[in-house]
């Protein structure tokens, strides 16, 4: 290494900021171990008035020099490429090689033109060459002060042996000139505020979408707050402000995956860091609420969310019973919800089985699905068809499966689920039905005439052995029924493909068909060795000649009577 060099590292500092509100950096010796160890040819050190550098266009922001987490001295040589950012005014003091040239281009100035190192007087010389300001240094290490005069891009571009070298990333630094430098005042492009949930150890994550804005009784929700500035830099200044309507709790803390302890009050404020998480809590858990929260940073909006703590669950309410089919062992369903003690329904844990309630017609039971916070489908999902149907096809229902024995007919049982807050035990009671299979059926349509393009409903109306309607675990296959002169219409519900089997809900299945084609037909279905039909007429709406007679007959009869009607009024 040489001496020049050596004594450039030492004697080089930052320059102050120029103008109101613009970045100070103070004077320090700085490390260059990341540059080649024959000297600084082919490369160029930048400090001063910087308010950010990212290594490459939308690169994230970089230490200093690769070393530290400053501001301060920055070089190139990077192959992604450099870029920093100034203030309109900034002055910036660019340190390079004696062996070096740089060529300048955009709205930077030279300020002065200086050796490094008493011993050493010569300065660096300035010439134009294709319309750009070339810097030599003469034989000497030495700095050069610019000065940036408006909003734009300035390039500095190093090199050892042309006057007008071929821009690379490596060999540039791009300055982006800004009115004002943004380091203290928060960006929502560059941040990421959002709702992880009830975890609050779930790591922090590059999004501002909310995992999900609702929790069950008994639990806080917490809010990732990654707060940058403009340029993608912690916001470590200035100040988080919190505020929660409706009574609801909040606190602040700095440790992402650490949960603050529960609020005591409805505001609280913390000097930002960067990266802080925010709990929120009900002011009350018995019945469900809501609150709208509002984040600033320095009096400036950052986001708002509205949160609901659901009420803890006070009762079961059973929705829809299932039947399953006795002598196979095949299951039958509980559909059910909470509610809290206002009447809101709410999400909980699973329901069970109460063994007790065991009997010969139900032996047994076991959960399939949790009531939840959301109402979304559970069509296509990898529950089987019947599951979904007993469910209503919502995951906002809770499923309980319960296994048939050998006798057909109802029994009663219960389920039962603790609260999540009180540990209170709640049950209900159920009406479970274990029916057989198809020992009868009628098929009936809704009309008895249609017209071309019309959609016929059609039932089929299924019965076990004893009289009861066959079980709810009972296919009608696709095979087994024909539509005459039409086409079926039905979509088959949850993961079977289209056309191949349908489930008897009480008893009955509902199908639809679109009439096709004019004449006299019938449906024809074909279960348990039996065969059933229904027949009906199409039409194809053209209007028939006995149509055609009879409204002549009726335009005639309308005629005679406006003419004895005048007559008589003529008489008078």
């Amino acid at each position: 290494m040489s001496i020049k060099t050596l004594r450039k590292r030492i004697a080089l500092v930052a320059v102050s900021a120029l103008g109101a509100g613009l970045m100070s950096v103070v004077a320090a010796p700085v490390a260059r171990a990341a540059e080649a160890a024959a000297g600084d040819s082919g490369v160029i050190l930048v400090s001063g008035a910087i308010c950010a550098a990212t290594n490459g266009a939308g690169g994230a922001p970089i230490a200093a020099d690769g070393t530290t987490a400053d501001a301060s001295p920055f070089e190139s040589g990077s192959t992604a490429g450099r870029i920093i950012t100034v203030p309109v005014g900034g002055a910036i003091k660019v340190a390079y090689d004696a062996a070096d040239l740089i060529t300048m281009s955009g709205p930077l100035t030279i300020s002065s033109l200086t050796s490094q190192g008493g011993a050493v007087t010569t300065n660096a010389t300035v010439t134009a060459t294709n319309g750009k300001t070339i810097i030599n240094g003469n034989a000497a290490d030495a700095d050069v002060t610019l000065s940036a005069t408006a909003v734009g891009t300035g390039v500095l571009t190093v090199d050892t042996t042309s006057a007008d070298p071929v821009v690379t990333a490596a060999n540039t630094i791009y300055v982006n000139i800004v009115a004002a430098c943004s380091n203290t005042t928060y960006s929502a492009t560059t941040s990421y505020v959002y709702v992880k949930g009830t975890d609050a150890t779930a790591a922090a994550t590059t999004t501002n979408v909310d995992s999900t804005l609702s929790a069950t009784a008994g639990n806080s929700l917490y809010v990732n707050l990654t707060m940058n500035n403009a340029y993608a830099v912690a916001l470590n200044t200035g100040t988080i402000a919190v505020s929660a309507t409706n009574g609801a709790l909040v606190n602040l803390g700095n440790a992402a995956t650490t949960a603050p302890t529960k609020g005591t009050t409805t505001s609280v404020t913390l000097a930002g860091d960067g990266t802080s998480i925010l709990r929120v809590d009900p002011a009350q858990t018995a019945t469900t609420s809501t609150t709208t929260v509002t984040i600033t940073h320095n009096g400036s909006a950052v986001a708002t969310k509205v949160l609901t703590f659901f009420g803890e669950q006070a009762s079961i309410s059973v929705v829809k019973v299932a039947s399953g089919r006795s002598g196979t062992g095949d299951t039958g369903y509980v559909m059910f919800q909470y509610k809290d003690s206002a009447g809101n329904v709410v999400p909980g844990g699973a329901a069970a089985f109460v063994a007790a309630t065991a009997g010969t017609q139900i032996t047994t039971g076991t959960s399939i699905l949790a009531p939840g916070a959301s109402s979304s489908t559970l069509i296509g999902t990898a529950l089987a068809d019947n599951v979904e149907r007993a469910a209503g096809s919502s995951t906002a229902n809770g499923v309980l499966a319960y296994t048939c024995g050998t006798a057909r007919g109802t029994q009663a049982f219960k389920i039962a689920t603790t609260s999540t807050v009180n540990a209170n035990t709640l049950t209900a009671d159920v009406t479970g039905k274990c029916y057989g299979g198809i020992a009868s059926y009628k098929v009936s349509t809704d009309k008895a005439t249609y017209k071309v393009g019309e959609i016929a409903v059609i039932t089929v109306d299924a019965k076990d052995a004893s009289g009861n309607p066959v079980s709810d675990n009972t296919q009608l296959a696709a095979g087994s029924f024909s539509i005459g002169g039409g086409s079926p219409t039905y979509t088959i519900l949850g993961t079977d493909a289209a056309a191949a089997t349908e489930v008897f809900t009480d008893g009955k299945v509902t199908l639809r068909a679109q009439m096709t084609t004019a004449g006299s037909f019938n449906t024809v279905v074909q279960l348990a060795g039996l065969a059933e039909t229904a027949g009906y007429t199409i039409t194809d709406g053209a209007v028939s000649n006995a149509e055609v007679l009879a409204a002549i007959v009726k335009l005639i009869a309308s005629i005679n009577k406006q003419i004895k009607a005048l007559q008589k009024s003529l008489r008078r």
